[in-house]
C-alpha cells in the first residue's frame, strides 16, 4: 500500500463549500494529519491574505502557494518564489480590455495589495465578501513607478465574454497565461504561475517526490498539480475534463469531499 508524505489542496470549490466555509469533516482530518507531521500545503489563486484566512478557519499553519503559484511561502512565511506579469505588459492588457471588452470588470493584485479602479462596482464587492480581501482605489499606472511586476490581474463578468475574452488573450498576448477559474472569472498570470510547478517547488523544499504528494482540485487550473502529484484527486462537483486528469473523483464540495477520499 502506497503512502502519502504532503496533501496540496485548492480552495475554491474545492476546500470551501458553497457558502465558502470549511466542512466539519474535513476540517478534523486536516487538523488530524497537521498533528501527525503531514504538510497541509492551500494552492490557490487568492492573495496571501484570502489564503491565509481559510488555513486559520481550517486550524493548520503551513506553506502556502498564492496566485496559482506565482508567490509562495514556506511554512515560516520566507518567500520562496515570486514570479509575475511585467507592470508595462499588464497596462497594456488593461487597455486592451477597456477597449474591447469595456462591460468587463478589470482588478490587479501585487503581494496582499488588491488594486481596483472602482471598489464599489458589483462585481468588486462580491469578489471581496468572498475572498475576506479588501481592496484599494488606484490603478496600474500609479504603482507601476515602485512596482516592477504584479501577481495577477483578475476579469470578472458575463461567462459568454469572459470565453471571448479568453479566445482573445491567446490571440494578442501569447506571453499570458488565461484561465478559467470559473464561468464568469477570468485569471490573467505568467505562464510561471501554475499550480504544477509550486507543487514542484514545494516538494523540492520537504525533500519529497510528487509520488508522495496527493493534490485536490475541480477546476481547469488544477489540472497540472493533480496530474503531477502521485495521486490527485478531482471533486464531484468538477467538470469533466478535471475528472479526466485525476486518478480518482470523490464527492462534491458540499459533501465533504476532501474527507471522503
Amino acid at each position: 500500500m502506497r503512502t502519502y508524505s504532503i496533501v496540496f489542496l485548492d480552495i475554491d470549490g474545492t476546500l470551501l463549500d458553497s457558502k465558502h466555509q470549511v466542512m466539519p469533516c474535513t476540517r478534523d482530518r486536516l487538523q488530524y494529519l497537521y498533528r501527525r507531521g503531514i504538510p497541509i500545503v492551500l494552492c490557490s489563486a487568492r492573495p496571501p491574505e484570502g489564503v491565509n484566512l481559510v488555513a486559520r478557519q481550517v486550524g493548520v499553519q503551513g506553506p502556502v502557494a498564492c496566485y496559482n503559484g506565482g508567490l509562495i511561502f514556506d511554512e515560516n512565511s520566507t518567500i520562496l518564489r515570486d514570479v509575475g506579469i511585467d507592470i508595462d505588459l499588464a497596462i497594456d492588457f488593461k487597455r486592451f480590455v477597456s477597449e474591447r471588452f469595456p462591460e468587463i470588470v478589470v482588478s490587479a493584485y501585487l503581494y496582499n495589495v488588491w488594486l481596483a479602479e472602482d471598489p464599489q462596482h458589483p462585481l468588486i464587492v462580491q469578489e471581496a465578501e468572498i475572498s475576506g480581501c479588501m481592496p484599494l482605489k488606484g490603478s496600474l499606472e500609479q504603482v507601476a513607478s515602485s512596482a516592477s511586476h504584479v501577481h495577477k490581474l483578475l476579469c470578472m463578468g458575463d461567462a459568454m465574454r469572459i470565453r471571448a475574452l479568453q479566445k482573445e488573450v491567446r490571440q494578442h498576448f501569447p506571453q499570458l497565461m488565461a484561465l478559467r477559474s470559473k464561468a464568469t472569472y477570468l485569471e490573467i498570470l505568467s505562464p510561471q504561475s501554475t499550480k504544477g510547478s509550486a507543487a514542484q517547488v514545494l516538494l523540492r523544499h520537504y525533500g519529497l517526490k510528487p509520488e508522495q504528494a496527493v493534490a485536490f482540485g475541480d477546476s481547469d487550473v488544477d489540472i497540472d498539480m493533480l496530474q503531477y502529484c502521485g495521486f490527485g484527486v478531482a471533486m464531484g462537483n468538477a467538470p469533466s475534463q478535471v475528472k479526466e486528469a485525476a486518478d480518482y473523483v470523490t464527492a462534491s464540495n458540499d459533501q465533504e469531499g476532501v474527507y471522503i477520499a
